[in-house]
């Protein structure tokens, strides 16, 4: 996978409000992709692939009921660090993109906020050092 070193947004967003994310994204080239109720995706080509910020305003905590399948939307699922407002900086190849927009994607690439790839995180989609608190 030929992922960027360091993300391609500068722009720390912690503790940045989601209007004000949405600004800066709009700025630097991004481009709002999809959302949902509960998520949105912003993206900008970069190398080979995307580069995604997905702003969760309200978190992704939702369960499944037992019998269900687990709840995934944009390479996430739910989880203990999803509880409350956030952010994901993230990378996916071109060519995996659109299963990331519908589903689960194992091949994602995490960064935190600096634009550091978490490689502890690379197929952990609830690790807590990927979430960028509103």
């Amino acid at each position: 996978m030929d992922y960027p070193v360091i993300f391609p947004l500068c722009v720390q967003l912690s503790r940045t409000s989601a209007a004000t994310a949405r600004e800066i994204l709009e700025r630097e080239g991004f481009r709002r992709q999809q959302s949902s109720s509960t998520t949105e995706i912003w993206l900008r080509l970069a190398g080979r692939g995307y580069a995604i910020v997905r702003i969760d305003p309200a978190g992704h905590v939702a369960r499944q009921k037992p019998g269900e399948a687990e709840h995934a939307i944009g390479g996430i699922s739910a989880g203990v660090h999803g509880g409350v407002p956030h952010y994901h900086k993230e990378w996916i190849s071109a060519e995996l993109l659109q299963s990331y927009l519908v589903g689960y994607v194992r091949q994602v690439v995490r960064y935190n906020d600096f634009g550091q790839p978490v490689t502890e995180a690379m197929n952990d989609g609830v690790a807590k050092a990927t979430h960028i608190k509103i």
